[in-house]
């Protein structure tokens, strides 16, 4: 037990001396690393943020059913529950005259001459209406049927509408989602093929420059395992610095950025809690990604160039 143990770190010390060694090519293997591990993990990362958007915006959108000023109360009443019966319905508010009025007149406090407008005005000219909150503003057929009820639809003075800049923002959302998530994942393959690339002939190079010593450590019966395994270690390294270079650039974004997305009403809250609260699964999932990248490109290399 522990000769394997000494030979494990002898592996240890000849695959990091080896990474020091080769400075310059090991920096740009680690570069390059950092740069597909931190595309990967943006990507997931954006896909995350861009779900929690969407559901943020899709809750805040309603369905505003206007009704007449001579609309019996009873009424009123037995239609809303009509509605709060239907599946996808999550809430049925009553908003009176003088209540859309004021929502007006706070949603348009920096037009003034709406305003001024507004004050000319005789009597109230906003209708009260049932504002209807959904599950899905995409599935909308089984509310409209009741809706368009031919004893519901006396009580409207106008046609129902629904919030179109929030669905608009929705549709843009899931649009710059998708998008962002296909090139992500495009960019990561390439990026990921130009650091096995790179890895690949790193490792070739040290093959190349080790090759005497190779031979002697054939000469004296070196296993196998003892010769790969430091370029194996190598390897490894790079994808494990990169894997923690990335995840520094990530969380510092992410630390500092954050206040900058929420302003601008993207949904960043749970991807932050995540990432403070499970450090312990993501840090080692990162690690393994860029270090598996890295011993199957050096195993490729071997594989090709180390003839044992």
């Amino acid at each position: 037990m522990r000769r394997k143990w000494i030979t494990f770190l002898r592996i240890f010390h000849y695959g990091l001396h080896n990474f020091t060694r080769n400075a310059w090519l090991s920096t740009a293997a680690t570069a390059v690393m950092t740069v597909t591990l931190l595309i990967i993990i943006t990507t997931i990362t954006a896909r995350m943020i861009f779900s929690d958007t969407i559901q943020q915006v899709r809750q805040k959108i309603d369905v505003s059913v206007y009704l007449k000023d001579d609309a019996e109360p009873t009424d009123v009443n037995r239609f809303a529950n009509e509605l709060k019966r239907v599946p996808i319905v999550t809430s049925v508010e009553y908003v009176s005259k003088e209540q859309a009025r004021e929502i007006f007149r706070q949603q348009n406090k920096g037009e003034l001459a709406e305003l001024e407008a507004l004050g000319e005005l005789k009597g109230n000219p906003f209708p009260a209406s049932l504002r209807i909150k959904t599950k899905d503003p995409n599935k909308l057929e089984e509310l409209n049927t009741i809706i368009n009820k031919a004893e519901n639809n006396q009580l409207q003075s106008d046609p129902p509408s629904n919030s179109g800049e929030r669905k608009a923002a929705i549709d843009s959302i899931a649009r710059v989602s998708q998008f962002s998530e296909t090139a992500g994942f495009v960019a990561a393959i390439i990026f990921v093929i130009i650091s096995v690339m790179i890895i690949f002939n790193t490792i070739r190079m040290a093959i190349f420059n080790r090759k005497d010593e190779i031979e002697m450590m054939k000469l004296i019966g070196a296993e196998k395992s003892f010769i790969r395994g430091p370029f194996i270690v190598e390897a490894a390294l790079y994808g494990a610095l990169a894997a923690a270079l990335s995840l520094v650039i990530i969380y510092a974004l992410l630390l500092t950025r954050a206040g900058d997305l929420a302003r601008y009403e993207i949904e960043v809250t749970n991807t932050l809690n995540f990432f403070k609260t499970w450090p312990i699964l993501i840090i080692p999932a990162q690690m393994i990604i860029g270090m598996v990248i890295g011993v199957f490109s050096s195993l490729l290399a071997m594989r090709r160039y180390l003839k044992l």
